[in-house]
């Protein structure tokens, strides 16, 4: 499977490569891109610089992750003109999954309108802004809804993952992921805090 993952300028980098690390750890069932808008080099909030391809969302395929960070702000206001193509990929995508504040990208889409997305802890008056008609479940660290998985924060992505592969390939394929990396992942808890 590819794992597509969506950068922009000032994405959190944990948002990218936790999850980079629990598909990688499995390369004989994902395959990683990193892809942006225009594609060339995107700069993480914590200094990384990534080379990524171009979006074109006839080339998704799979999983689209969307980061999260500080960029969402300028993303979502400097991209606007663009995000009916972002949402276009998101919709050739089996799965998407989304960090902490990356829903907001997606809601301007109408594409979670009704869904729920796993709550974080970011600015509220922001939240009620950009998120109107999406419901945020507090005390999770991550939760599915459709095609859409959404979790808390940067560390929540890692558990968020492991239930993707379980869900997608195996659960015992999760676990050894999770052990592989030293990571305490419960798939009893369903990303409940």
């Amino acid at each position: 499977m590819f794992v597509n993952i969506f950068l922009f300028d000032d994405f959190d980098t944990l948002d990218a490569f936790g999850p980079a690390e629990i598909f990688g750890s499995v390369q004989e069932h994902f395959y990683i891109r990193y892809i942006s808008m225009n594609g060339g080099i995107v700069n993480s909030s914590q200094g990384v610089k990534v080379w990524t391809e171009p979006l074109n969302p006839d080339e998704i395929e799979d999983i689209l992750i969307l980061t999260g960070g500080r960029g969402v702000r300028s993303f979502v206001r400097l991209e606007e003109k663009n995000l009916p193509l972002l949402k276009k990929a998101v919709q050739e995508a089996d799965l998407c999954l989304m960090t902490e504040n990356a829903s907001a990208i997606l809601a301007s889409s109408g594409l979670l309108f009704q869904r729920q997305v796993a709550d974080y802890d970011y600015d509220e008056n922001w939240k009620r802004m950009f998120t109107v008609g999406i419901t945020h479940v507090p005390n999770v660290r991550w939760l599915m809804d459709g095609k859409f998985y959404s979790c808390s924060s940067a560390m929540a992505s890692l558990d968020m993952a492991l239930g993707v592969i379980a869900d997608t390939v195996d659960i015992d394929v999760a676990l050894h992921v999770a052990e592989k990396i030293g990571c305490e992942w419960d798939p009893e808890s369903e990303g409940v805090n």
